[in-house]
């Protein structure tokens, strides 16, 4: 379902006088230019498609949320032309701008950005993945842009906005293992290697690991494995789940509201495995913590490369023994995991096996 935020904003002449509540940048660097009328058009997607597992992109209360809503007109050169703290309004919005060549830009649930000089500078503003809320009254940070050419007659900018990070949702573990195992129990589940930061341009390098290969920042020692007590994950609202699940032999966990988990793109191509005294880039990974006969395992399944606003759903069928380390893959054959890249907007989708 596309569901769309109108944002309407009149461009006036500009005078030499403001209206003291009305928000203006002063007269001697606004443009003298024709009056015309701007419409802006904030909207975001979430069109679920057919794929070879059932993808999971319902949105969220919290994922959709809008808490604030900011609009940054800039002109030709890249200069401000215009700033509006919408508030939490989405309709009904008045601004006062010149004709011309504009950039227009949409911030919503972002800090606050009242002091932006450039687009560059715009762009520019590091977002960390702790910015971003489970909670509806914060949300997640979203942003987006569209150019246009604002005549006398008026013209319309439809921006979309979309939100900077990409979730990855665990809707299935199937216990496959052979009878006499038994039971196993799902003790926790971590999102691992996972990129910390971003810019509202959406182009930043990665500086910020958090979770690396599976330990606790700042860990020294193979030891130090998240388990969500003794070693807690970073951003754990964000990237860590302990369902403490137990699930009998032939038996699946599956709970209506999928296991959910957030993390910045990842573009990193080659991968490492393992801990290693000194971290270097490497691949994302949902880690399954799993007890079998009184014996912790690991099961990860790498997120190969995650994009900005997709959605990534995992479905696990267990069928052996897993791994001694949450950053290390399971031996060939041991579990059976399909994957799908399904967008809050549309992406493309594979199936994994390990």
């Amino acid at each position: 379902m596309k569901k769309t935020l109108s944002i309407f904003a009149l461009a006036a002449a500009v005078l030499c006088s403001c209206d003291k509540n009305a928000d203006c940048i002063p007269c001697q660097e606004q443009e003298s230019q024709e009056p015309a009328m701007l419409n802006v058009s904030l909207g975001f997607e979430d069109e679920p498609q057919t794929r070879a597992v059932t993808a999971y992109t319902t949105a969220q209360d919290y994922e959709k949320a809008v808490n604030s809503v900011q609009i940054l007109v800039f002109d030709s050169s890249g200069k401000i032309n215009i700033y509006k703290d919408a508030g939490t309004s989405v309709s009904g919005i008045s601004i006062s701008t010149t004709t011309g060549t504009k950039s227009v830009w949409a911030v919503v649930n972002g800090p606050d950005l009242k002091a932006i000089g450039t687009e560059a500078a715009l762009k520019a503003i590091a977002v960390d993945l702790a910015d971003n809320s489970v909670t509806k009254t914060d949300g997640f940070v979203m942003a987006g842009s569209t150019s246009c050419t604002v005549s006398a007659s008026g013209a319309t900018a439809n921006v979309t906005v979309s939100r900077l990070v990409a979730r990855v949702a665990l809707q299935k573990v199937t216990n496959a293992l052979p009878a006499g195992y038994g039971a196993l129990k799902i003790d926790n589940v971590t999102l691992i290697n996972v990129v910390g930061n971003q810019n509202l341009g959406g182009d930043a390098a990665i500086s910020t690991w958090y979770n690396k290969m599976g330990r606790k920042d700042g860990a020294t020692a193979a030891t130090q494995i998240i388990d969500g007590s003794t070693n807690a994950a970073s951003c754990p609202t964000l990237t860590f789940a302990a369902p403490g699940a137990s699930v009998a032999n032939g038996a699946a966990h599956a709970p209506s509201t999928p296991h959910l988990f957030y993390c910045f793109p990842n573009s990193t191509s080659t991968d490492k495995t393992g801990f290693e005294s000194s971290f270097s880039a490497r691949k994302t990974r949902l880690v399954v913590a799993a007890t079998i006969n009184s014996t912790k395992y690991y099961y990860p399944v790498v997120i190969n490369t995650p994009e900005r606003n997709k959605a990534y759903t995992v479905e696990l069928t267990i069928t052996g023994l897993g791994s001694t380390d949450p950053d290390q893959p399971v031996s060939k054959g041991a579990i059976t995991a399909a994957v799908t890249v399904q967008g809050w907007q549309s992406g493309a989708t594979y199936e994994e096996t390990i």
